[in-house]
């Protein structure tokens, strides 16, 4: 059905092309297909992760007969395993990866915007996918769009999620002014109890636990200059965080004041961001600088305004409608995230790029928890439950970390073999990514790809009966050594 429905969306997408195209309108698309099979590098078992199985482009414009207004649009088409029960031979492998009853598909217009130009002046209006930053990943200013932690490991752009948005453009001579309005608030998608995901959180936050807030229209300012071997760019946002933070805990009584539960409570800080970016053309280097300030904190007082809702078996049975305690985190603090990026062409034409990242708290401040009943008590000190809400992705890995990769293309640019290394700075832990891609014929490539993860079992150890949790799952990059994985790939390019 779901696939029916997919099919039924890009024929009718089809249509409008080809009407547009009888009504004299100019259209441009490109786009790729693709599929592939990621196996753990331990026991070869199928990693079921989503991936986009299909992403179109296209631009309409020369809209009654002008040039000045398009519509612009990225329609993608995700694919996830949900059961794999192919032995090996390429037919029930080709069967487990398309059939409806052993995947999922999902479709979406990640992109679709009217663009309206001038001679010096773009606007664009409706749901669009943005990027700030002079970097090339990790850039602390490359938040505006959440963030689907799916695809943390793809393409950079296939991790952006949409968002509705008025974007302003415009030039005037070297001057490059970027106005954004974003009415709505979107949190990042980050899975919290997918067992093929190798980032595991501390907790599963389920939707009732979230505080309903009232939020104001995101906005953001980009003014960039250009000089003759440099762009220089400031930046301002303030709007709300995109991963969310505790707020706070409750404690409900029953009606007979004997059994009490814990609402812990989750929402997003408000957060105000201003930094500074550099692009640097010296002779054969290339060196890129971002950075950013962060300064947040928590907008409501209280907590309190509403009963609990858990879905524990206790309170199948019993009424919990007795607030006995209420705690108000009142978290802020101060934070900053940068990034350098050094590119520079070495002998036999190895492209070669380097970037050394970091996060550091300024300051911290929160109130403490400190509740005792009679039969529960609960201490937490808030400022032990801060963490950058805004920012890069990576901030949420390692708080300082050194990125080298280094390609090389081959025969006439028909084959390409890449190297990364991501080294985590504070923990030791470190990330390796290798990718051969040839493509075999025009506008068809094949790459294989090895990726293999180190934790730092040492500082952070598996669980044991004489622990309380399993510190293992503090850090990261422990489960991205047990994510190490073999992938091949097939992709179409249109």
């Amino acid at each position: 059905m779901q696939l029916k429905i997919i099919i039924n969306k890009f024929l009718l997408m089809v249509t409008i092309i080809f009407i547009s195209i009888l009504s004299g309108l100019n259209i441009d698309n490109s786009g790729y297909s693709n599929i592939y099979a990621i196996n753990k590098v331990s026991n070869q078992s199928l990693i079921k992760l989503p991936f986009r199985l299909l992403s179109f482009d296209f631009a309409i414009s020369e809209i009654n007969k002008r040039d000045n207004f398009s519509i612009k649009g990225k329609w993608g088409v995700e694919h996830k395993i949900k059961s794999f029960n192919s032995k090996g031979s390429l037919p029930d492998m080709l069967y487990d990866l398309t059939s409806t009853q052993n995947v999922t598909y999902k479709s979406e217009f990640r992109e679709l915007y009217i663009s309206i130009m001038n001679t010096s002046s773009e606007l664009r209006i409706g749901k669009q996918i943005h990027a700030w930053g002079s970097v090339d990943a990790n850039s602390p200013f490359d938040f505006l769009n959440p963030v689907d932690y799916y695809y943390l490991f793809t393409d950079t752009d296939e991790t952006k999620i949409g968002r509705f948005s008025f974007s302003l453009e415009t030039y005037l001579n070297d001057l490059k002014l970027h106005l954004l309005v974003m009415p709505s608030h979107i949190s990042n998608n980050i899975p919290s109890s997918d067992p093929n995901f190798p980032i595991t959180l501390p907790a599963t936050v389920e939707y009732y636990q979230f505080l309903e807030q009232d939020k104001n229209p995101e906005v953001g300012i980009h003014i960039q200059k250009s000089y003759s071997n440099m762009d220089l760019s400031i930046y301002y946002f303030s709007g709300y965080d995109r991963n969310f933070n505790l707020y706070g805990a409750n404690v409900f009584l029953d009606d007979f004041d004997i059994n009490s539960v814990t609402d812990t409570v989750f929402s997003y800080r408000k957060t105000e961001m201003i930094g500074l970016s550099n692009v640097l053309f010296i002779n054969d280097f290339t060196i890129r600088a971002d950075f950013a300030y962060f300064k947040t904190s928590s907008e409501d007082e209280s907590i309190e305004a509403r009963l609990y809702s858990g879905r524990d078996p206790i309170s199948e049975f019993l009424n919990f409608e007795n607030l006995a305690a209420t705690s108000y985190f009142d978290i802020s603090g101060e934070y900053y995230q940068y990034c350098l990026q050094l590119e520079y062409g070495l002998p036999l034409e190895i492209n070669f790029t380097a970037q050394l990242f970091g996060y550091e708290k300024v300051k911290t401040t929160g109130n403490i928890i400190d509740i005792e009943l009679t039969n529960f008590e609960i201490y937490l000190d808030g400022k032990d439950f801060f963490y950058p809400g805004l920012g890069s992705s990576l901030a949420t890995l390692a708080e300082s970390a050194l990125i080298v990769n280094l390609d090389k293309t081959f025969y006439d640019d028909m084959m390409e073999i890449s190297l990364v290394s991501l080294i985590d700075l504070t923990d030791q832990g470190s990330l390796f990514q290798f990718k051969i891609g040839y493509d075999i014929i025009d506008d068809v490539n094949i790459s294989l790809l090895f990726y293999k993860g180190i934790g730092n079992k040492d500082k952070y150890p598996d669980y044991s009966e004489t622990e309380d949790i399993d510190e293992s799952l503090l850090y990261p990059f422990n489960g991205m050594e047990d994510f190490s994985h073999i992938r091949a790939q097939l992709k179409y390019y249109f």
